[in-house]
């Protein structure tokens, strides 16, 4: 049976992982295809001249300039370099995209240095305006249009070379033919010039686009904030501080990786976007790891070692930017590398880990695992589909980083919501026994006033013992009865009633018998139930509190009619059998599965809530109905 178990659970586990890595797969090749600047249709130039004519601009109102730009290396040309009677002659023909840095394909060659890109798009003679969306230029730039320079982004001049990104729209009037010449630099990145296609088209089509993709990306942004606001917030109220701390951060990093499109439209600059950016990658991992090892119960020194290696990689993530600036290209492929390598070992660790746990039992990693194989599949995506520039949405490891935190979330509020669960359990132990303890007070009260009048008849019977020795030597038999008969019944000692032989139901039987006696209720009570059960004393006087205290308030407010409570306790083999039934008013509240509070609208009783609470605990059930013809509510409560 345990084989067959562990059997089935292992398919369920690969069901689980073959569906989500299918899904993220199919979501993946989605967005591949139908918002990624590379496959989106539109018109592309041949030979570094893209022709487009009335019909053309009508279906495609904003296309993505991707294909045969001249480019010409290591040099920074002017409008008046293509006018002198020798033009210079491009070196090739690329597409935006195809390299990383200047080196055009040779891997000898250093990324650094500079280059010249330029496109010729002949349009219709009639005058319009036109807009062109620069991208993130890699360092430093003078953009060009029709022999008029637009835009200038750092000095890419080598001798006076200064940084500067950001992303910007020109607008323009133009008709016949349009130049576009982008003269670029760089010392100080990974990446080296023009990587990321320009949007050129109608200034309503260009800029809605833009408008949709920040609108997508600072909601996105907002509600992660707000997320991590909340999350701060509940963390001093929760008994889980530090999950709700780390997953605030986590949701503040995820922020600072993602909202780049916003920061580098609204503000240009270099440093420290980028390291903050990359910083913000690198912890969002660690945090990660950090949040699956508490929630998995992952303490091991392998797991201290792979936490250890994210804290260097994010320490590498603000220090080695600052020196790729150096030039040291020894320093930029590094650092590349360095990130690469992090992102798959930290992959590979929380999917071992996640996988682990599940097979474990710890059944609330299986979100995490689904998030984490999401992530996996992005990176593993990233590389099998290399050209992908998203239209709107993310980067494929963008996206899987927003599965990844909303899963994180999910095992958090499950996390929180058990903690809320056992703080409800406590309070209400502690309320049971607070009220135990009052009973038993009570109940002990009770017991102590008896005593004394036991002591009282006791020290009395001397006194009638001698009046009837006196009256037997006298031979006054006959007045000896008398005296008995008058006086026996009061030197007998009052014997507290026992409901129970078990002491916590015995107290709570006189705590109710005396309340309904106080709301003129009938109280019937049949125990068989000896002193040994397994069930805790707190949790028995919660449940049978919680029955009794309902009943009579229902009891209570009956106005003409009968009032009743019968209780019921017994044992059948291993379970505890516990059966009420009161009369009512008849306004009992019901939905189709449960009964409303009388206090509250729409809610069920906080009282019902923890009899279902601690028949949880113990593996039993309850069944609560109501007579509507009889205005009878009965309650049963099996425990095992």
């Amino acid at each position: 049976m345990e084989k067959f178990e562990q059997k089935e659970k292992g398919l369920k586990l690969n069901i689980l992982m073959v569906v989500t890595c299918a899904l993220a797969a199919f979501s993946f090749i989605l967005a591949y295809s139908f918002d990624n600047k590379y496959t989106a249709p539109g018109p592309q130039a041949v030979y570094g001249v893209l022709t487009l004519d009335e019909h053309t601009l009508a279906d495609f109102p904003r296309m993505f300039l991707i294909n045969a730009w001249e480019y010409y290396s290591g040099r920074l040309l002017t409008p008046e370099d293509f006018r002198a009677e020798s033009p210079p002659v491009p070196d090739q023909h690329i597409y935006i995209g195809q390299y990383g840095g200047f080196e055009a394909g040779e891997l000898s060659a250093s990324p650094h240095g500079s280059a010249t890109y330029r496109l010729i798009i002949v349009i219709p003679d009639e005058q319009r305006t036109y807009m062109l969306n620069i991208p993130e230029i890699f360092t430093a730039y003078k953009a060009y249009v029709n022999g008029t320079m637009y835009m200038q982004m750092g000095d890419p001049d080598p001798e006076r070379f200064f940084p500067e990104t950001g992303e910007r729209a020109i607008s323009f009037k133009a008709g016949g033919i349009i130049e576009i010449i982008i003269s670029a630099s760089d010392f100080a990145h990974t990446y080296s010039g023009m990587t990321f296609p320009p949007v050129f088209g109608m200034p309503q089509a260009v800029s809605s686009l833009q408008s949709a993709r920040l609108t997508l990306r600072s909601t996105v942004c907002a509600v992660a904030l707000t997320v991590a606001m909340l999350s701060a917030l509940i963390g001093p109220l929760s008994r889980s501080g530090s999950l709700t701390w780390l997953y605030s951060l986590l949701c503040i990093c995820f922020v600072g990786y993602v909202c780049y499109p916003i920061t580098k439209t609204f503000i240009s600059g270099f440093q420290p976007f980028y390291a903050i950016e990359n910083l913000a990658f690198c912890a969002m991992l660690l945090i990660t790891m950090w949040i699956q090892n508490i929630v998995c119960g992952e303490h091991n020194k392998w797991s201290r070692y792979f936490m250890y290696f994210g804290a260097v990689c994010c320490a590498a993530a603000i220090v080695l930017p600052l020196l790729v600036r150096s030039g040291s290209i020894v320093i930029m492929y590094g650092y590349s590398y360095l990130i690469t390598a992090y992102e798959w070992i930290a992959a590979a660790f929380i999917t071992f880990t996640a996988i682990r746990a599940v097979i474990k039992n710890i059944v609330k990693s299986a979100a995490m695992l689904c998030g984490i194989l999401i992530f996996d599949c992005a990176l593993i995506m990233d590389r099998l589909l290399p050209l992908y520039e998203p239209i709107i949405t993310g980067w494929f490891i963008e996206t899987a980083s927003f599965a990844l935190v909303l899963a994180v979330g999910v095992v958090i509020s499950r996390e929180l919501a058990g903690k809320l669960k056992e703080n409800v359990i406590l309070t209400e132990r502690k309320n049971s026994m607070e009220l135990l303890s009052g009973m038993q007070q009570g109940y002990y009260a009770v017991l102590r006033q008896e005593m004394e009048e036991t002591k009282a008849i006791r020290h009395d019977m001397r006194h009638h013992f001698t009046v009837i020795d006196g009256m037997l030597k006298n031979k006054q038999v006959e007045e000896a009865v008398d005296y008995i008969s008058r006086y026996g019944s009061a030197s007998l000692a009052y014997e507290p009633e026992m409901y129970c032989d078990h002491n916590i139901i015995n107290i709570l039987a006189h705590h109710y018998t005396v309340l309904s006696e106080q709301n003129r209720i009938r109280f019937d009570f049949r125990c068989e139930l000896t002193n040994d059960v397994r069930v805790s004393d707190a949790d028995l006087c919660g449940l049978l509190s919680n029955l009794l205290e309902n009943a009579v308030e229902a009891c209570s407010r009956i106005q003409t009619g009968r009032r009743f409570i019968r209780l019921g306790i017994s044992e059948m083999g291993s379970d505890l059998i516990i059966s009420l039934d009161n009369s009512t008013d008849g306004g009992v509240k019901e939905t189709h599965d449960a009964f409303l509070s009388s206090k509250a609208e729409a809610r069920e009783g906080y009282g019902l809530k923890s009899i279902r609470t601690i028949a949880e605990r113990y593996s039993g059930t309850t069944k609560f109905s109501w007579d509507k013809e009889n205005r009878a509510f009965s309650s049963i409560v099996i425990l095992r």
